[in-house]
């Protein structure tokens, strides 16, 4: 299977603005982004705006704007790889696609400069290496699930789903 350079059409289900029920402490959120955004956030108050926004845009905008906990950059991907075991474990359906990836390569190619979580490709960014976290932590989740089922050895590496404070 060929790179998966760009988290769009066929494979719009690796984004974390694609809409599916995830159920977290006791609420549904509509993403992962409104997740992870929210789990910025001691307050609950916070957590709840954010919950309560109409799309992962609005909620990654609105938590640009609000106090981080003070442990977040220690955090941040931890919590956004419990996001994703969420979303594709409470998701069968999802968690097949990924699967079905193969061995390919993800990458969340993006334009607005994001080289932590993806790799921009913009003219700014080119001499810039993406880290492309996200990718990175699907591709880790994705070879969790072929252990599991035996295709490939090797040790599960994930536990706990605890990520708001």
């Amino acid at each position: 299977m060929m790179d998966i350079r760009l988290f769009r059409d066929e494979y719009f289900f690796l984004s974390n603005f694609y809409k599916i029920p995830i159920f977290y402490d006791y609420k549904t959120w509509d993403t992962v982004e409104h997740l992870f955004q929210a789990a910025k956030f001691t307050d609950s108050k916070d957590r709840e705006a954010i919950k309560n926004c109409e799309t992962p845009g609005q909620a990654k905008r609105l938590a640009r704007t609000l106090q981080l906990r003070p442990d977040w950059e220690d955090k941040k991907q931890e919590i956004m790889c419990k996001c994703l075991k969420m979303k594709f474990d409470q998701n069968p359906s999802l968690k097949e696609k990924l699967i079905d990836t193969e061995n390919a390569v993800l990458v969340e190619g993006n334009s607005w400069h994001d080289n932590y979580w993806g790799e921009c490709s913009c003219k700014k960014c080119e001499k810039i290496f993406g880290k492309n976290i996200l990718g990175e932590l699907l591709m880790q989740i994705r070879k969790e699930y072929l252990i599991e089922r035996g295709l490939i050895k090797g040790d599960k590496k994930y536990g706990s789903t605890t990520i708001l404070p």
